[in-house]
């Protein structure tokens, strides 16, 4: 046995705590964004977030739970609608922070706007992309923050997943697009959709990915569960998972085409 899986098993076997009150019902959803969750060629569910949520599970005493894989906007849509939900990897936002209690950090993320490199437009204010048309997925964190900074919605072009995203820009349908730095690339390297002539022209926000809880699920069993997740964070398990899947590349089944 390794050691970091020994001091895991340990971990787990001095945490009665966190087992001690009853495990509501409660229903995880997520979505296809590698590395952080994804299904596997073999239809298995994999990543990031994927894997610290079942080791939480496992500090908490609780059982694995089924995990439901569906498009982002329908997700996010019943989060704010069932009082049971729980989603994941969600950007943690300003914005966000009162509509949902937390559990944090999967990871963090990098939201950019991402445009072509050879311009004689120099950037130096977010108020220049302003006049531009700017793609962003649908209720994704890349339109949330343009809207937050005041963006006309009549200047967002709203796509369904980051392959059409890219596709867009290649076309010069639109200027811009706004998403996730890691997702847009990945999502560029799975459909063969070059990217070697555009950059990231702007950062709109380093952020947290977390777990997010419906606001009606109790704050003693989301301390339960935070106390859990950063056992495994402070652990060596947690270092090796994100060398794991930075290794990865995603599987081509993930990405809607």
């Amino acid at each position: 046995m390794r050691l970091s899986q020994y001091l895991f098993l340990l971990l787990v076997s001095l945490s009665p705590a966190l087992t001690s009150a009853a495990t509501p019902a409660l229903s995880y959803i997520t979505e296809e964004a590698f590395p952080f969750n994804y299904t596997d060629e073999r239809g298995q569910l994999q990543g990031i977030s994927v894997e610290l949520l079942r080791l939480t599970w496992q500090v908490m005493g609780e059982p694995e739970q089924e995990i439901r894989v569906m498009p982002w906007a329908r997700a996010y849509y019943l989060m704010t609608q069932k009082p049971d939900i729980v989603l994941f990897s969600t950007a943690r936002t300003s914005k966000r922070e009162p509509y949902f209690k937390w559990a944090c950090p999967i990871d963090r993320i990098k939201v950019v706007i991402f445009g072509p490199k050879n311009t004689a437009i120099k950037i130096s204010h977010l108020n220049q992309f302003k006049s531009s048309m700017i793609a962003a997925m649908r209720t994704d964190v890349g339109e949330q923050l343009l809207l937050n900074h005041s963006f006309d919605d009549h200047n967002i072009k709203l796509t369904n997943n980051y392959r059409q995203l890219i596709r867009l820009l290649l076309s010069k349908r639109v200027e811009y697009i706004s998403g996730v730095e890691t997702i847009i690339r990945q999502a560029a390297i799975e459909n063969q959709l070059p990217l070697d002539a555009y950059e990231v022209k702007w950062l709109l926000q380093d952020v947290p990915l977390c777990y997010a809880f419906n606001r009606t699920i109790s704050d003693h069993f989301i301390e339960r569960f935070q106390t859990a997740l950063l056992k495994i964070l402070d652990s060596p398990r947690y270092s090796e998972i994100l060398k794991k899947y930075q290794s990865l590349r995603a599987p081509s089944n993930h990405i809607p085409k």
